[in-house]
């Protein structure tokens, strides 16, 4: 597996918020997020309920973080061991920065599939005549991937910091690379790329593995995923096709850039009242999302596979 990657300048760089809620352990929840297999019909969502971050039991000789460890454990359910990481990504922040008093938001049971957990709808039906459609979601720094309206996958994504948006539209995949070094990266500093697939050539938006911070927008304008997730898209997505002399004659597979950065920390649900609510938003009409790359110009973005 490959290391992660952090660097003294990524972390000056991505503010106050990713250094206060933390980083993914991109080791640690490979095997989560492997969980994603098989149909969709046969994914139960999770049930979900409020817990105070406390020391709420004073004389059972357990601190905060001890008691919910204990709490969870005793859950039924899978991951056992490892139920901490689904409660971190549940809520954007790692244990050590969760703060006293803090309300969290935790399953009631620990499902195997981590789709379960997913704030993404199991259908989306303004997707179901396309083979293959990977949705990133900006306001709640999310991913889901549908293949003919149906979920398949979601994951955490950190894309482009408030100076360097990540434009919003339609795009397609074009070309890969396994690993390959940023042309961005300033002089003496080297940015590793691994599992990057291209969305726009032009411009140079691609979709790869690197850092991420748990609840943060933070790169140059990319799409950050953890080593799991950029490996999977990276042999799930289709290229762009292209003829003898060059010409594209099929676009890759189609990619929807959605919404703005959120206002402060990102999280894809929220607390109404007692009831844990998804904030992700997709449009009824993709088509009404603005283009978002000149290679669709030859081939209908739908069009591709």
């Amino acid at each position: 597996m490959k290391r992660m990657i952090y660097t003294a300048l990524l972390a000056l760089s991505t503010g106050l918020t990713a250094r206060a809620q933390g980083w993914v352990d991109q080791e640690a929840i490979f095997p989560i997020v492997e969980t994603q297999v098989g149909s969709i019909n046969t994914v139960e969502k999770a049930s979900w309920t409020v817990y105070e971050y406390n020391d709420n039991k004073p004389n059972d000789k357990k601190g905060q973080w001890s008691e919910l460890m204990s709490y969870i454990d005793s859950l039924p359910g899978f991951h056992t061991g490892s139920r901490r990481y689904i409660i971190e990504m549940t809520n954007r922040v790692t244990g050590d920065n969760m703060k006293k008093g803090r309300k969290l938001i935790l399953p009631t049971s620990f499902p195997e599939d981590f789709r379960a957990y997913s704030p993404y709808p199991y259908k989306y039906e303004a997707a179901v005549a396309m083979p293959k459609l990977l949705v990133i979601d900006k306001y709640t720094q999310t991913f889901g991937a549908y293949e003919n309206g149906e979920l398949i996958r979601w994951g955490l994504v950190s894309t482009g910091r408030e100076n360097n948006l990540t434009p919003p539209g339609r795009y397609n995949f074009n070309w890969k690379d396994e690993y390959r070094l940023s042309n961005a990266a300033p002089p003496g500093e080297t940015w590793e790329l691994n599992w990057a697939f291209n969305i726009d050539a032009a411009v140079g938006i691609h979709v790869h593995q690197y850092a991420l911070p748990i609840a943060s927008p933070a790169s140059h304008g990319c799409i950050r995923m953890s080593e799991a997730d950029a490996k999977w898209n990276f042999n799930w997505a289709n290229g762009w096709q292209k003829g003898e002399t060059g010409k594209l004659t099929r676009n890759g597979t189609p990619v929807m850039v959605i919404n703005d950065n959120p206002v402060g920390r990102p999280a894809h649900w929220e607390l109404s009242g007692d009831n844990v609510v998804s904030l992700v938003r997709l449009p009824d009409d993709p088509n009404a999302l603005p283009n978002g790359s000149y290679a669709q110009k030859a081939s209908k973005w739908e069009s591709g596979w």
